[in-house]
């Protein structure tokens, strides 16, 4: 099953670069949202089919179905003003195709995507320097460039031109060859070529690849002036020149990033008039550690945004307006098939019946989550839903998995676990997960590494079991691909599922049927057979982050998960 595995959101070394810098999930959440706070309102968007019968051309569409839903919206736009925030983690580097901390979160502020399809409603896909894309066979994709996106002014020697297919072409060879970036495997694997042809840019994949534009939609694969990519490429670390609609004028590592807006951005507001965007001027990101501190911030008018704990404390604030966004990672058990005792499904039927995961939803996360399935449930249509999850694929049923216990003569199983990592819910996550285990009858030996020996041990399937830190997926690709014999990788590191044909034939067809409806299907059967067949990885559960806003931020797109953080038609009252 390696055709499927290098198409990862990012390199087998996630962990290692997020453990690394330092950066909890928790941090890393925040970060992302508050990247996304200054995304914007109103889309241009096109419902693209991105299917080998979407022959016909992909472009911008208008219409009420296309567009985000609206939080605190407002009548008529006001220009001005600077949006205050605050992060608690470090920026890192601002090269748009290797930094992976809060920097990445502003990317597609100051940088341009081809295009923005979203990870919680793969209908909705937002054209940015491409106008449109057409398919005519499932390995090419033919892009429409836009005319007019402009490079900002800046000091880097850019100048303020128009891109161009070729700063498309640039990119899209260094994501291909330089393993540093983020997107490598990705681009590395399934980019054959890249042809420019006056405005339009073709890209033939090495074979169909159900996931191509929604990687090409990744943060990572934002397309700067081709002029950045060559030379000294740490000049990119701490200044930007780009066409997006704010340009990096100051960082101070640890404590402050200011942007302002790009006079020459493209895109206007349709809805009010064709004006001009961005609306607000500045933006202002301090970098603030401690929680009570940027609390404090928000209560007192300093910071125009929030990322509160939990719906408790949004309670708090009374009718202030608040985003419900899903996260996109999450903690999982997952399971060595190749090691006793989870060669016998009964054992690994027992775990999961043994689990309630309603548990973690309340203590944990104060209500603020739902149960996932293998796909997790912030990724819409292609998530099973949760009324079959909990009464047919994972049923809380311990009485169940005493009858299954006593059936294997008992179970011990060893657990591998990242004992001083800074992420909160690890901690808490881990008790809970004993108790429900003991309580079932199953002993659980807890196994605590330090961070990088559990990393290793990770990728090189030296453990029994593990509470495992996972990375971000936008798509249902990786969790998929962590059932099949080659691993979510391709190459056999952290997992090799449980060496089943039938399963491995089921996902590859789910990442390699173009047409969306019918992927959508494949991706449905695929969890159903491996349910069947009882599953070696099982997320737990997908919280909610919940961002409180002051009320002068109007106009504020949600339910489009992170396509939202390239929008900017948002705008501030007083």
């Amino acid at each position: 099953m390696a055709d499927g595995a290098g198409g990862a959101v990012m390199r087998a070394s996630f962990w290692d670069r997020y453990g690394n810098a330092r950066v909890s999930r928790r941090r890393l959440i925040g970060a992302a949202g508050v990247g996304g706070l200054a995304a914007g309102a109103v889309a241009l968007a096109g419902c693209g089919r991105s299917s080998a019968d979407a022959k016909p051309t992909q472009r911008a569409q208008q219409g009420a179905a296309n567009k985000p839903d609206i939080l605190n919206p407002g009548d008529t736009p006001r220009r001005g003003g600077t949006l205050y925030s605050a992060n608690s983690a470090a920026f890192g580097t601002f090269d748009p195709h290797t930094g992976v901390q809060v920097a990445s979160a502003y990317f597609p502020r100051v940088y341009n995507l081809l295009l923005s399809q979203s990870a919680t409603k793969p209908e909705f896909i937002l054209m940015d320097l491409a106008t449109a894309y057409e398919n005519p066979d499932e390995t090419t994709y033919v892009f429409h460039i836009r005319q007019g996106v402009r490079v900002a002014p800046n000091d880097l020697g850019v100048p303020e031109r128009d891109l161009d297919g070729d700063d498309v072409r640039v990119t899209l060879e260094r994501l291909r060859t330089d393993a540093a970036t983020n997107q490598y495997s990705f681009a590395n694997k399934f980019i054959a070529s890249v042809d420019v042809d006056g405005d339009t840019v073709t890209v033939r994949t090495t074979e169909p690849y159900a996931w191509f534009i929604p990687r090409i939609s990744s943060f990572f694969g934002t397309i700067p002036p081709r002029e950045l990519l060559m030379g000294d490429l740490s000049r990119m670390s701490a200044k930007t020149a780009g066409g997006g609609p704010f340009r990096l004028v100051s960082v101070t590592e640890g404590d402050l990033a200011r942007f302002t807006r790009n006079p020459n951005y493209y895109r206007r507001d349709d809805e009010h008039g064709g004006e001009q965007l961005p609306y607000v001027d500045n933006l202002e990101v301090r970098v603030i550690f401690d929680r009570a501190t940027q609390r404090t911030a928000f209560r007192s008018g300093q910071i125009d945004l929030y990322w509160a704990e939990n719906s408790r404390e949004v309670a708090e604030y009374g009718d202030l307006p608040v985003a419900r966004e899903p996260v996109f990672n999450y903690i999982s058990i997952t399971m060595n098939a190749e090691r006793r005792p989870f060669q016998d499904p009964r054992v690994r039927r027992a775990i999961s019946r043994a689990i309630d995961r309603q548990q973690y939803i309340d203590i944990v996360y104060g209500g603020d989550a739902k149960p996932n399935g293998i796909v997790h449930w912030p990724l819409g249509s292609y998530a099973l839903p949760q009324d079959e999850l909990a009464s047919t694929y994972q049923p809380y049923d311990p009485a169940d998995a005493r009858a299954l216990i006593d059936a294997v003569g008992g179970i011990r199983i060893k657990m591998n676990f990242p004992a001083n990592t800074t992420i909160q819910e690890h901690g808490q996550i881990l008790p809970i997960f004993v108790q429900q285990m003991e309580r079932a009858g199953i002993h659980v030996e807890q196994q605590p590494l330090e961070f990088t020996n559990w990393v290793s041990q990770y990728h090189d399937r030296d453990y029994d079991s593990s509470l495992a830190l996972n990375q971000i997926y936008e798509t249902p690709e990786l969790p998929l691909l962590f059932h099949t014999t080659s691993g979510p990788f391709g190459d056999g590191t952290y997992i090799k599922g449980l060496g089943d044909a039938e399963i491995d034939a089921a996902v590859k067809k789910a990442n390699t049927t173009i047409d969306l409806d019918a992927r959508r299907e494949a991706v449905l059967a695929a969890q159903k057979l491996i349910y069947a067949k009882d599953p070696m990885f099982l997320p737990l559960v997908g919280p909610y982050q919940n961002w409180v806003y002051q009320r002068r931020v109007r106009n504020v797109p949600v339910n489009i998960g992170s396509t939202a953080f390239s929008l900017s038609t948002w705008w501030l009252d007083g």
